[in-house]
């Protein structure tokens, strides 16, 4: 484990203190004092741009272009899934806005299309991307519409839950109807966090903030998804 200098750290750095009290003596006036060194969890983000999602797609892409600017969770990887998983990371990196979009729609080929959430998530845990979710926060916005049937969901979350640190489902239905898809009923018992996201006041509750110091994901009607750190 690692520390770093904190004056309200609980532990006592030794070697800092004997340094600091050569100038005294070597009488010790000031404790240097350490915490275990805390890092950002890496973000994982998938956005689902089938065709019952396009009122909402291009919002959150949006959205999670701003984690991936902001280095959010150090270096955040977002994907966009439809009938297969698409990695949106480096074209959303773009410094235009409207420019990083296009990119985006013409990665994804199968956009506005069916919708494989279970095999997606399934293509997530394959290589070269499945060491990525190690410790990681998994953040999947989707309305829970799924041509696969539940089990496969089930399956991929369930694998996805042995590797990730937290799972965090943006719905982006009315809870009624996520709940009449078999795959969001499904897909329930396995998220740490399921946060209603369809509308601007909903959008707003569950705002992101990245990240914020606290050594567990909480959650909180003000501070919605809150990432966190590992030490």
């Amino acid at each position: 484990m690692r520390f770093e200098s904190s004056p309200h750290g609980k532990r006592i750095d030794l070697r800092a203190t004997m340094n600091a009290s050569r100038s005294t003596g070597w009488e010790s006036v000031l404790l240097a004092r350490i915490r275990p060194r805390r890092r950002p969890r890496r973000v994982l983000l998938l956005c689902d741009v089938s065709r019952s999602m396009q009122p909402y797609a291009a919002i959150y892409l949006h959205l999670m272009r701003a984690a991936v600017l902001r280095r959010a969770g150090g270096h955040p990887e977002v994907f966009a899934f439809s009938t297969s998983l698409t990695r949106l990371t480096s074209v959303l990196s773009h410094r235009s806005a409207e420019m990083a979009l296009h990119r985006a729609n013409a990665r994804v080929t199968d956009r506005y299309g069916g919708t494989f959430i279970g095999r997606s998530v399934a293509a997530l845990l394959a290589p070269p991307h499945g060491n990525a979710l190690r410790g990681a926060v998994v953040i999947i916005a989707s309305d829970g519409w799924d041509s696969d049937p539940p089990d496969v969901l089930v399956h991929a979350l369930t694998r996805v839950r042995r590797r990730a640190e937290l799972l965090v489902w943006l719905n982006l239905a009315p809870i009624e109807a996520s709940l009449r898809a078999g795959s969001m009923a499904a897909a329930l018992p396995y998220c740490d966090l399921f946060l209603p996201a369809h509308s601007r006041p909903a959008c707003t509750s569950c705002c992101w903030r990245w990240p914020v110091p606290a050594s567990r994901v909480r959650p909180s009607p003000q501070l919605g998804v809150a990432l966190c750190y590992k030490l």
